[in-house]
């Protein structure tokens, strides 16, 4: 927790450059957009038993329909070792979520949000391959804390593979220009936490 409260300490320093309003950056939040990233899993091997940190790479699309609704879609594919005791295996993971975001105009730069979706796994490990369909569903805030620098806090529920998980995190986007976008995220559970990084293009 210590780690995702300095890296975020750090992105908000790193925010007053981008401080001066400029026509090229959003006074708003964003929904708009094609999102790459790379991300990196750390797992707490005292809660889960596991010794691992696997990393892959995710892409994210949003596009906004009206005042009030979006839709949402992404792709993560995430691999890795893992250690089990003296039992050690390879694993990767895919993941589909695909859903329908819905938003409260809070003011003119915040935002309410619930995005309910429909998730889809498909794990390989040692060569055995197990898939499943479930659900999810988000809720949270986003927040223009000025035109170049973007905040979004959420909470994640996700059941799918006969398993519930509970995860909370946060995202900062950072607009270099009005189409160019940085993003800097971290979501965390009772045994991980994911880190991600990548580039966003608004259309």
């Amino acid at each position: 927790m210590k780690s995702i409260i300095a890296s975020f300490t750090k992105v908000s320093l790193l925010a007053s450059v981008f401080s001066v309003p400029t026509v090229l950056a959003s006074e708003s939040p964003v929904y708009d957009y094609f999102s790459g990233y790379y991300q990196l899993i750390e797992i707490d091997e005292d809660e889960a038993g596991i010794d691992a940190e696997p990393d892959g790479f995710g892409i994210e699309f949003s596009k906004q329909f009206n005042d009030f609704m979006y839709v949402i879609a992404s792709y993560d594919n995430v691999s890795g070792d893992y250690t089990i005791g003296s039992f050690s295996f390879d694993a990767d993971i895919e993941m589909l979520n695909a859903g329908v975001g819905f938003k409260y105009s809070a003011s003119r730069a915040t935002d309410l949000f619930f995005e309910p979706s429909v998730v889809y796994v498909d794990s390989e490990v040692e060569g055995f391959s197990e898939d499943d369909t479930g659900f999810g569903a988000k809720v949270g805030f986003t927040h223009a804390l000025n035109p170049a620098f973007h905040l979004k806090g959420f909470l994640r529920h996700v059941n799918v593979m006969d398993d519930s998980t509970n995860s909370y995190g946060a995202e900062a986007r950072i607009l270099f220009s009005d189409a160019v976008h940085g993003i800097l995220g971290a979501e965390a559970d009772s045994d991980e936490k994911l880190f991600r990084a990548g580039v966003s293009f608004r259309f």
